[in-house]
């Protein structure tokens, strides 16, 4: 093992990747989390055990937040900012569309989480800031982050599934009449040979 990063190319590496770690982000410093040796899944899971939030804010600011209530980390201080706007919008809207009484408990998880990576971005290589591999684990959320499908969608993908199968039913009626047109050859082919010999 020492012997391995005694090598120039096991120091290159290792130096790329210290200062990957200690980058400066455009301007807000190296990131850094709470979380220790816990994945965010399981930090999810502890906050679903205890019967508390576990929307993607939540997850993010128990793993970013320190207890007096700052951020250790910049980029996690302002995607809460942004959330918080987000979130503040969305109620708004709400509002105007006539409901009363609205905090953002009253958002559902998914609502919020949706609200969440538009507030987070996502970085070229599709990950979400604060979250870890929790997007993975969670298939639902990482594969769109689009709203549920209208009605409409739903129709025209079953009626187009309708018709894939019914071409299906007719390519397969076609193999087997072809298959029987070839066996039919066969035993012609056999009975003329054996005339012939």
């Amino acid at each position: 093992m020492q012997a391995h990063w005694a090598t120039e190319k096991a120091k290159a590496t290792s130096e790329k990747a210290r200062a990957s770690r200690m980058s400066d982000r455009n301007g807000l410093g190296p990131h850094s989390h709470r979380a220790g040796s816990r994945s965010f899944v399981r930090v999810k899971d502890i906050l679903e055990e205890n019967n508390e939030d576990c929307s993607f804010i939540a997850v993010m600011k128990k793993t970013h937040q320190k207890p007096d209530g700052t951020y250790d980390d910049q980029r996690a201080r302002l995607v809460a900012e942004t959330y918080e706007k987000q979130i503040q919008e969305r109620l708004g809207q709400l509002e105007s569309s006539g409901e009363e009484n609205l905090t953002a408990e009253t958002l559902d998880e998914h609502e919020k989480n949706e609200i969440y990576i538009k507030a987070a971005g996502s970085s070229k290589h599709g990950h979400i800031f604060g979250l870890g591999a929790l997007i993975e684990a969670l298939p639902s959320v990482g594969a769109s982050s689009s709203a549920p499908q209208t009605s409409e969608e739903v129709e025209t993908i079953t009626h187009r599934l309708q018709e894939m199968e019914t071409d299906l039913r007719k390519s397969l009626e076609e193999n087997l009449q072809t298959q029987k047109r070839l066996e039919a050859m066969e035993k012609l082919v056999e009975s003329l040979a054996r005339q012939n010999v």
